[in-house]
């Protein structure tokens, strides 16, 4: 069943098209991959999904609601949550403080500080950063900022949760425990969506791969499909792949 159907999505800025008539659905627990070239409209669907951007035109239903040009903190408070290629902590709280104020602001939110804080533990936990509870932020390593970036995403409780470029600037043995870990908040009930640089990860952990260029799907299938398709090999795989 579809938790998320996006239906002729149009966005231009100026007399670019970022993105043009895309047609794109995800089934409750899916993880869905999306690739393409940098300037492709990877992001620029994401912020059109989450509310930070209008579309000029076109439809996005979530959970069988039209949520098409909803507030960010709406459709956040729908259940949709995100992270972003550039981490925006606040660096001056602490870990733990992070996440409480993505409890206290997100789905189903928390008044009762108190309780916010013994979850966002348990969402540290989750993430492997329990231990950096009361470490600033600007002191972290790029790694558990990451982490920190996904914790702050399920603070808000999504039902799902949206991943842009979360690997990036990561080692392949931290890449590695980045898929371990993302396979896990799917297999706790949160439907992803991952735009990702790294093929061999996407292709690692996706069910399906939608492939976009110059802001239209040329692409669209099982990972194994999708690293053979030539359409996919010559504007983004290269002959390496073939």
């Amino acid at each position: 069943m579809a938790i998320l159907k996006v239906e002729g999505l149009c966005k231009s800025f100026g007399g670019l098209r970022a993105v043009n008539n895309l047609d794109f659905e995800v089934n409750d627990g899916e993880i869905v991959g999306i690739i393409g070239p940098n300037g492709s409209g990877k992001t620029t669907s994401l912020n059109l999904f989450t509310g930070f951007l209008k579309p000029n035109s076109g439809k996005i239903t979530f959970r069988d609601e039209d949520i098409t040009g909803m507030p960010r903190y709406k459709v956040c408070q729908r259940g949709m949550a995100r992270t972003f290629q550039l981490c925006k902590p606040f660096l001056d709280f602490t870990a733990l403080q992070n996440v409480v104020v993505g409890r206290v602001y997100g789905q189903m939110p928390s008044h009762n500080l108190k309780q916010a804080a013994d979850e966002a533990r348990h969402i540290l936990d989750q993430v492997g950063l329990l231990s950096k509870e009361t470490t600033l932020v600007k002191d972290l390593t790029t790694m558990q900022r990451k982490r920190l970036e996904l914790a702050r995403a399920l603070a808000t409780r999504p039902t799902m949760l949206l991943l842009d470029e979360l690997m990036a600037g990561l080692n392949l043995a931290e890449a590695d425990e980045a898929c371990k870990l993302i396979t896990s908040i799917r297999d706790a009930g949160v439907t992803i969506i991952m735009v990702e640089h790294i093929v061999k990860a996407v292709t690692c952990i996706s069910d399906r791969i939608m492939v976009l260029n110059m802001g239209e799907k040329i692409a669209e299938g099982a990972p194994e499909a999708i690293v053979r398709d030539q359409r996919v090999i010559d504007v983004y795989l290269g002959k390496t792949h073939a």
